[in-house]
């Protein structure tokens, strides 16, 4: 597993010296640790990885410009833009099923250090980051066992893989425009369309469970409402049978 981490870790810095991508590597380091040796918890999913740096970087950028407009260069700066990245990036990551811990560092980091890209573009590069963390992960520990390890709940579908469709849709689109991205040193236009095909497998990462969540509201609904419907010959399930009109027609 150490192995691994060191390896993952070092293939990210070469391919992002070599296409110009930067990132952030102290939390792509935590992610990559916890992608060789803590594969089984639910924080190591492609999902995670992938859209828990994005998101958190977009958090950490948002709790930094909060930070600079409501205190400036005082002293308090720095504390408040550290509270205010974590937390938006912390609250962001839950709301899209996206937990991943070492993305809070990947939020906090823009508060204290310089970004390795420009702002607008730093959670797409992050992302970028976490795709080949995932990648290289998931070759490396195919060696010994399967992965991604199946999710608790969910059946089998493309591929064979124990992931929800649009988790494996998200995750493909999220790898092609990888490859697009690391043209950049070659192709500007490449790279550019990178950018925006990963905004898209981002947005079906991020927001499908959405849906499904509407989708069993549904049917918990439609459940409830079919075993209380009175039925045609039956008593009112609430109130019972009228007993006093019974007598009074007898």
């Amino acid at each position: 597993g150490s192995i691994g981490a060191g390896l993952f870790l070092a293939a990210i810095a070469l391919t992002s010296h070599a296409t110009g991508v930067g990132v952030l590597y102290p939390p792509l380091a935590a992610t990559c640790f916890i992608g060789a040796t803590c594969t089984y918890l639910r924080v190591a999913r492609p999902k995670s990885v992938i859209v828990g740096h994005f998101i958190a970087t977009v958090g950490g950028l948002l709790g930094v410009a909060a930070g600079d407009l409501l205190f400036g260069d005082t002293a308090l700066a720095v504390p408040v833009k550290l509270c205010l990245a974590v937390l938006l990036s912390a609250a962001l990551m839950q709301l899209l099923d996206a937990d991943h811990p070492p993305a809070a560092a990947t939020a906090a980091i823009p508060a204290i250090l310089p970004l390795p890209a420009p702002a607008l573009l730093l959670p797409l590069h992050m992302a970028w980051g976490a795709v080949l963390a995932v990648i290289f992960g998931v070759i490396w520990n195919r060696f010994w066992f399967e992965c991604p390890p199946p999710e608790e709940g969910c059946g089998r579908s493309w591929f064979n893989l124990g992931m929800a469709k649009p988790d494996i849709i998200g995750g493909g689109i999220c790898i092609l425009a990888t490859l697009f991205m690391c043209a950049k040193p070659w192709s500007a236009a490449a790279y550019n369309a990178g950018l925006w095909i990963m905004t898209a497998g981002l947005a079906i990462l991020s927001l499908h469970h959405f849906f499904g969540a509407r989708v069993l509201v549904t049917e918990v609904k439609n459940k409830c409402t079919l075993a209380t419907a009175p039925t045609a010959d039956g008593p009112d399930p609430i109130s019972g049978p009228n007993t006093k009109e019974e007598k009074h027609e007898q």
